[in-house]
């Protein structure tokens, strides 16, 4: 009788353990960091580090790192986590600090939204051209239903949690459904805690560790599981953003923004944050994104624009670029601060 009880306890666990992680996924961590986001992020990445490491594994010290600094970084599955470091660092900018730990080993980082992923470099690279394919896909659904995996939350989950767990759940509570979730296979991941996110970013940075993404049903509220394809097209710079701001390459002159004249420039429905990025690029500017107030504000880069300007100067160009977008911009020189319109900030 004692056995059978006991075997009764743990079934009773067994049944009751997903919606006890439902509460977890969304409460759990009394401590929370206060992550930095938005140029908050932009300027800790920014920050010189000192960094002096001997024989320290690679989940602690990237994790008391990450804390410290308060710039959340999720580690990929497949990265060794108690793969020995020694780093030694001195006032280097904390997002090249990472990247100077990374590719000696074989590892990179990329920037989804507010987080860092530190994961193989070949999967570092492809991560933004990843979640690009998939929110292409989401776009084309009902506004209603796009909301739905655009809406910001937390993403946290506790020592020994299961990503084909954690998965299922993300998608029950945004009142979606997940085919093929045998295609996770089993694993317990350690605990982690990241700020607000996309529920399409939360569902990509789980389902990407797998060589995984998703296939969207033509209602939006089914998704099935499928394999990464083997080639998914490199997503270039400007389509995602940048950790730190853009800089043209030094050993080129910086141009003349006041004196400079646009000859032509047509753009046909691309991506709001891809061409301020292209712009930025072959502009030498430093772009300055107000990404939690914008998105705050209920505006996506992501949203397409069409423009075509001749014989424009720099401002007029970004006053017709972001004419129809509820944003504005202030510049300084070769600074350009793009923020909601309704932001007492922007002067221009």
């Amino acid at each position: 009788m004692r056995v059978s009880a006991k075997v009764g306890l743990r079934l009773v666990v067994a049944v009751t353990v997903a919606n006890a992680l439902v509460w977890r996924c969304a409460t759990l961590y009394a401590d929370n960091v206060n992550w930095a986001t938005g140029p908050a992020l932009q300027k800790q990445l920014a920050e010189p580090v000192d960094i002096y490491w001997a024989n320290n594994p690679l989940r602690q010290a990237i994790g008391n790192l990450s804390q410290t600094r308060r710039v959340a970084v999720l580690i990929d599955r497949r990265v060794d986590p108690g793969r020995e470091l020694n780093v030694s660092l001195k006032g280097v900018p904390l997002e090249s600090a990472l990247r100077q730990i990374a590719r000696p080993r074989g590892l990179d980082v990329s920037r989804l939204g507010d987080v860092l992923y530190l994961g193989p470099a070949a999967a570092a690279d492809r991560l933004n051209a990843v979640s690009t394919e998939f929110k292409e896909g989401i776009r084309r659904l009902p506004y209603a239903t796009q909301r739905k995996y655009f809406r910001r939350k937390k993403l946290a989950w506790e020592d020994l949690a299961e990503p084909r767990e954690i998965l299922e759940i993300l998608g029950r509570r945004s009142g979606l459904a997940i085919d093929r979730l045998d295609r996770v296979p089993h694993d317990l991941w350690a605990a982690a805690d990241l700020p607000n996110l996309s529920l399409a970013d939360r569902l990509t940075l789980i389902a990407f560790q797998f060589d995984l993404t998703f296939k969207i049903a033509a209602d939006g509220v089914r998704l099935e599981l499928v394999p990464l394809p083997e080639y998914v097209p490199k997503t270039p710079a400007a389509e995602h953003p940048a950790a730190t701001p853009r800089k043209k390459p030094t050993s080129k002159p910086p141009v003349d923004l006041e004196r400079l004249r646009i000859d032509r420039l047509v753009v046909q429905g691309k991506p709001l944050g891809a061409v301020l990025g292209q712009l930025a690029d072959r502009l030498g500017l430093e772009l300055r994104i107000d990404r939690e107030a914008i998105a705050a504000a209920g505006i996506s880069l992501d949203g397409r624009v069409s423009v075509k300007v001749e014989n424009a100067t720099i401002d007029e160009l970004f006053r017709e670029l972001l004419r129809d977008t509820r944003l504005t911009f202030r510049r300084r020189r070769q600074v350009v601060e793009i923020v909601p319109a309704a932001d007492k900030r922007a002067r221009h």
